[in-house]
């Protein structure tokens, strides 16, 4: 007997623990507890704490939920919810979203007033009112729909509605959905033979944090119907899967009018389509419209719209826009735009990121960063980088970083600051290496020079004269140099240019290239003496003096009269401004 006892009482704690352990692991967030005591304090403070305690995190628009606002709160042992019902007043409904707790702004509620709910032949049909629950105020653009079977419909003007649905055999369960109005779920059992009982919904809510979405865009106000804008308000975040789905446009869909919020495996639109994602392929002939991600393979003839991230390869005849991040290839003819990050690769003939790049950038006209760039960036026109830039920057005219730490290649290079180098034709560094050196050498007894750029590589734009009588020679062109810095008073500056020099005649080539090692000695903030040593190579093909000019080679006896270019060695003297 004692042993019978033993045994049943062994049976018994495991048909206990069968049942209760599935609640324990699947305990949602609203329902998990926490102790928490703050005075005075902002609720986005307040919302923080929770989140670390609790160990998840709130998505909410800030327009919405004022976070400034100072609340108080003494809680020990409360559900994440009591919480929340103490804090938001019951003006918002709570919706979980893997390790999210979505808040929504929804301070009123609504009723259903049932008309008719009777099953004709194979459907089960329901119509009646949606009116708000304090005023009786019918409500129209209401959304009214079956959780499982994925049939849906909006209120007329009159906030009538009628839903016919299939008698499968399990329960019903429509739900009403508004914005502004908290979400009202009806299970109806009557007429209904019910031979399957279903827990749970196949729609889910997934995370969508960008508050303006694809309806806002310029494509999306042109292709997607009213009532397709009101449905993705009312339904913010409810998405469903599906294997399949097949469009001739937006409005016709396999799916109906749930197709906004089902995220299919493969999607094909004859002209256009409107999902709630892509898991796998989609191929539209002229147009694709996705609310959420999209991953693995997006083609269109002309334009992709996504309002969640893409992952994999992106493909349109003309134009693709995501209003979250790429981690892809992104192909186009005309224009690619990111929202938010890209990590991958960008072709088409103008690029915009407004976030960070890392990755490559490549367009015929241009690319712009808004952000910190890590990789490349090569445009036929130019190329921009709001924020910190990293790796090389070649433009056909110009590139602009705000802060460079790589390469610039181009006609005109700007920045802001530097660590890196700009090579072109103009370089400016706004906070960088800025002098004017006036100063003599041994060829040109007057001269003038600017430098602009950054200590690791500046340009020098040089003009000068020898101004002797009867012996007169002009010189202007540019060079290189760079700052190596010695101690707080005392740098290095090796400098490599080269000068045209005007001997009386433009008839013939005459360049003077110099290697320039100069010691520079700061005297004050502003002024520095330099000067150095130089190593010297003249081409010359001119032969016969101009009266009143001097040729370079009668000046130096040893250079060898049948060559056309000569070494020599010469010095230089002057002074830094600035």
């Amino acid at each position: 007997m004692h042993q019978f006892k033993r045994s049943l009482f062994i049976v018994t704690a495991c048909v206990l623990l069968s049942a209760i352990s599935p609640r324990l692991f699947a305990q949602s967030l609203l329902s998990r507890n926490i102790s928490i005591h703050i005075k005075g304090k902002p609720l986005g403070v307040m919302l923080k704490t929770m989140e670390e305690k609790g160990k998840f995190y709130f998505s909410y628009n800030s327009n919405l939920l004022k976070a400034d606002s100072l609340v108080s709160l003494d809680a020990d042992n409360w559900t994440i919810k009591e919480v929340l019902d103490h804090l938001l007043a019951r003006r918002f409904e709570y919706k979980e979203a893997a390790e999210f707790i979505i808040l929504r702004y929804a301070p009123l509620q609504l009723n259903l007033l049932s008309h008719k709910t009777a099953t004709e032949g194979e459907e089960f049909v329901i119509n009646g009112f949606i009116v708000d629950e304090a005023s009786g105020k019918k409500l129209p653009n209401a959304s009214v729909y079956e959780r499982n079977l994925l049939q849906s419909t909006l209120t007329d003007a009159d906030g009538f509605f009628e839903l016919k649905l299939k008698n499968g055999g399990m329960q019903l369960q429509v739900t009403i959905s508004k914005e502004f109005y908290k979400d009202t779920t009806i299970t109806f059992l009557r007429d209904v033979n019910i031979t399957k009982v279903t827990g749970k919904s196949v729609l889910y809510y997934a995370l969508n944090d960008d508050p303006e979405g694809i309806e806002t865009t310029s494509f999306g106000k042109l292709f997607l119907s009213t009532k397709q804008k009101v449905q993705a308000a009312n339904l913010k975040g409810l998405i469903a899967n599906a294997p399949f789905q097949a469009s001739a446009i937006p409005n016709v869909s396999t799916h109906g009018a749930m197709n906004g919020q089902i995220m299919n495996t493969v999607s094909l639109n004859a002209v256009g389509g409107y999902n709630a994602g892509v898991d796998g392929a989609e191929l539209g002939i002229i147009f694709n419209l996705d609310k959420g991600n999209v991953r693995s393979f997006q083609f269109a003839g002309v334009f992709n719209v996504v309002g969640g991230n893409v992952g994999g390869v992106q493909i349109a005849g003309l134009y693709n826009n995501v209003l979250g991040n790429v981690n892809a290839v992104q192909l186009a003819l005309l224009h690619n735009s990111v929202k938010r990050n890209l990590h991958g690769f960008q072709l088409s003939f103008y690029n915009h990121v407004r976030g960070k790049v890392w990755g490559v950038q490549l367009a015929p006209f241009g690319n712009i960063a808004n952000n910190n760039v890590s990789g490349i960036q090569l445009a036929g026109l130019g190329n921009v980088a709001g924020s910190r830039f990293e790796g090389i920057q070649l433009g056909g005219l110009f590139n602009y970083a705000r802060h460079l730490r790589g390469l610039q290649v181009g006609l005109i290079n700007i920045a802001d600051t530097s660590k890196g180098f700009s090579v072109g034709l103009i370089n400016i560094v706004r906070n960088g290496y800025h002098k004017v050196t006036l100063g003599a050498n041994e060829t040109l007894n007057a001269n003038l020079s600017l430098k602009s750029g950054s200590d690791n590589f500046y340009t020098i734009y040089s003009g000068g004269a020898r101004l002797n009588e009867n012996a007169k020679i002009y010189g202007m062109g540019m060079g290189f140099g760079t700052v190596l810095g010695l101690n707080k008073w005392l740098n290095f500056n090796p400098e490599l240019s080269s000068r045209y020099l005007y001997q009386g005649t433009w008839h013939y080539t005459n360049l003077l290239n110099r290697f320039d090692a100069n010691i520079n000695i700061r005297l004050s903030k502003s002024l520095a003496l330099t000067g150095g040593p130089s190593v010297n190579l003249y081409y010359t093909g001119q032969y016969n003096a101009v009266k009143g000019y001097a040729l370079l080679q009668d000046l130096h006896p040893n250079f060898n009269p049948n060559k056309r270019a000569n070494w020599f060695y010469g010095w230089n003297v002057g002074l830094n401004l600035f």
